[in-house]
């Protein structure tokens, strides 16, 4: 089973293989971690540059034979094309590998530095190694070579609708603006869910893609990150890249994620009434005019009389019993 940073760099050789003049971009042999990938990679870059022309299986035989690899004979590298990422999806892979690269170059600084003492902060290359460490176990995710067994919760449940609608995003990105007006990120409550979808919907919205690899990477650092800053993220029994793949198997059609947006809203908006309704309300406590109460000599002989209002003259009784 490969990891993470080497299934990325897998995916970048692919596509250098297919389009052999990426291999004079930014990257160099040594940014590759896995030393046959590594040894392809410089093979091209040099066959690129002696006979630009050179493309397809030819190029593979002569990389093959050149970079002399151990499990990456002609056959192999020719699947490797075959199977070569969109253009959409390469930036994502090329910074990725860079990204490694540059770890590993920190940590080997920060390994020096440690065993030189010569470092004006001792805390610095402490720190420098910690952050290149906790990065590496980010790229050491193990990353499964073939599908695995899908553990999908129940499809009526909370977590089975935010589960749709994050594979429907993954389907039909460009309706990134649609659901996230109806359903916001901070609204999905399940963490892997809510990572996926806003990374998604994020990159969607500028009309940007997403890869399997770049939703496992977000979901990994957002949980690093989470840890961090104190929080206790949830744990879950099925990987990540098992969960990001069974997302994209999941059967949608361009309805599906706005019908399942609009059930969650709908469920939000009743469980939001139902919770103002526990709600104790305000008791008013003033006695009505219409009440016994109002009037204490009703109900208790003791009580002082109620004040009258002053009568004018035309309202005075008239005495009984005289002349006028």
């Amino acid at each position: 089973m490969s990891t993470l940073i080497t299934e990325a760099e897998r995916r970048y050789l692919a596509a250098v293989l297919e389009r052999p003049e990426l291999a004079v971009d930014a990257i160099e042999a040594r940014d590759l971690a896995h030393p046959g990938y590594a040894a392809v990679y410089q093979a091209v870059q040099d066959l690129h540059r002696e006979q630009p022309e050179l493309r397809g299986v030819e190029l593979t035989r002569a990389a093959a034979e050149r970079a002399d690899a151990p499990g990456l004979d002609t056959e192999r590298l020719e699947r490797l094309r075959a199977d070569a990422p969109a253009d959409a999806e390469v930036p994502f892979y090329a910074s990725m590998v860079l990204d490694g690269s540059a770890q590993r170059d920190l940590a080997a600084y920060a390994a020096t530095a440690l065993a030189s003492g010569d470092s004006v902060n001792p805390e610095t290359p402490r720190l420098n190694a910690r952050h290149a460490e906790q990065y590496q176990t980010l790229f050491d995710i193990p990353w499964p070579d073939q599908a695995v067994a899908a553990i999908a919760p129940e499809a009526a449940t909370r977590a089975g609708h935010e589960e749709l609608l994050v594979a429907a995003l993954m389907a039909y990105p460009e309706q990134s603006q649609t659901l996230v007006g109806i359903v916001p990120p901070e609204a999905v409550q399940d963490f892997r869910c809510r990572v996926a979808y806003e990374a998604v919907a994020s990159a969607g919205w500028d009309g940007d893609h997403t890869t399997d690899i770049s939703l496992v990477w977000q979901i990994a650092k957002a949980r690093e990150i989470a840890i961090g800053l104190g929080d206790n993220p949830p744990s879950y029994t099925e990987p990540d890249a098992a969960f990001v793949a069974r997302l994209a198997r999941t059967e949608t059609d361009q309805k599906t994620g706005i019908d399942t947006a609009k059930h969650l809203l709908t469920q939000d908006i009743k469980a939001s009434v139902a919770a103002e309704q526990r709600v104790p309300q305000p008791v008013d406590r003033s006695i009505s005019q219409a009440s016994v109460f109002h009037h204490a000599n009703q109900i208790d002989s003791h009580a002082p009389p109620e004040p009258h209002e002053q009568l004018g003259p035309a309202h005075r009784q008239r005495p009984t019993g005289g002349h006028a």
